[in-house]
């Protein structure tokens, strides 16, 4: 029940198909058995106190087997819940948690819904309450070859990979610097923002994005459902914890603070930008295409 009811679009059906059971068993009850029976008739008063005997009795079960259960139900269960979201919901889910809260974790691959979904919302909501956010945000290394190209590969087998442009070791490492620019850009150009990022050297098929309210955990794959732990849970702070672990084994990245970003990036702000948070080599840059870098940067896709 708890499944149904706490999404929209499951708890809609549920309480049309109710509705719809409803008024046909009154319509039985009402005219289509007295028809038949008549000694079965009944009257609007005889009705209404059926109804009120039923819902002192079915109240007082409720009662008692809500409290019962509760009573039975251990502590550790209790703060080890944990619950599917459906595909269709998780768009949804992230954006309401990066419009009230006051902190933001990321962890995952190449951070593409972190730039141009979470940062942005997190920089306005900033603005209208005038409350600093702090951001968090652990990507792959774009230094590490090997890992990116590795990646590529991941993602290539993935359902997903089969649209959209082919994935390789310069798409890896042209999104994660879009991501580790953009973190730049709003960290200079927002002040109540403050933003770290950190360089990872492994990858996991899972991503995380933890707010105040809950973590949600996701995959590459659209379709795939997500897992949600509330704040408090035991497995809110495990996922927490990790991230704290992945911190102390990644790189941070230390920008000269010499940056300034007016309107869009052009490639000269681009390079100017990799080369005072020293991200990435001047020497490989040749090798990746700054045109589709700036335009993930600039005009980001939502790729939910």
């Amino acid at each position: 029940m708890d499944e149904i009811l706490s999404k929209q679009h499951y708890r809609r059906t549920f309480f049309g198909v109710v509705a719809l059971v409803l008024a046909l068993a009154l319509v039985t009850r009402f005219f289509v058995l007295p028809y038949f029976a008549p000694a079965h008739a009944l009257t609007s008063a005889a009705l209404f106190g059926a109804l009120l005997d039923n819902l002192v009795v079915s109240l007082f079960l409720a009662v008692f087997l809500g409290g019962f259960v509760f009573w039975l139900t251990p502590s550790i269960v209790k703060r080890s819940a944990i619950d599917v979201v459906a595909p269709k919901q998780i768009n949804p889910l992230l954006k309401s948690a990066a419009s009230a809260t006051r902190s933001w974790v990321y962890k995952g691959a190449c951070g593409r819904y972190t730039r141009a979904t979470t940062i942005p919302k997190l920089a306005e909501a900033a603005r209208t309450e005038g409350i600093g956010k702090d951001i968090t945000i652990c990507i792959l290394n774009p230094k590490n070859d090997d890992l990116c190209a590795a990646y590529a590969t991941y993602r290539r087998s993935l359902k997903s990979g089969n649209s959209g442009k082919p994935w390789t070791r310069q798409v890896v490492q042209e999104e994660v610097l879009a991501t580790a620019v953009t973190a730049l850009r709003f960290q200079f150009s927002e002040p109540l923002l403050r933003i770290r990022v950190f360089f990872v050297d492994h990858f996991s098929a899972f991503r995380l994005d933890i707010s105040d309210q809950y973590v949600v955990v996701t995959k590459e794959d659209k379709e795939a459902s997500a897992l949600r732990a509330d704040s408090g849970t035991y497995f809110y702070d495990s996922y927490k914890d990790d991230v704290r672990l992945t911190e102390r084994q990644s790189k941070e990245m230390v920008c000269c603070g010499k940056l300034e970003f007016a309107g869009p990036l052009d490639e000269a702000k681009l390079r100017e930008a990799l080369k005072c948070s020293g991200i990435f080599e001047d020497a490989k840059l040749v090798e990746l295409d700054m045109a589709r870098l700036l335009v993930a940067i600039n005009t980001p896709s939502d790729p939910y």
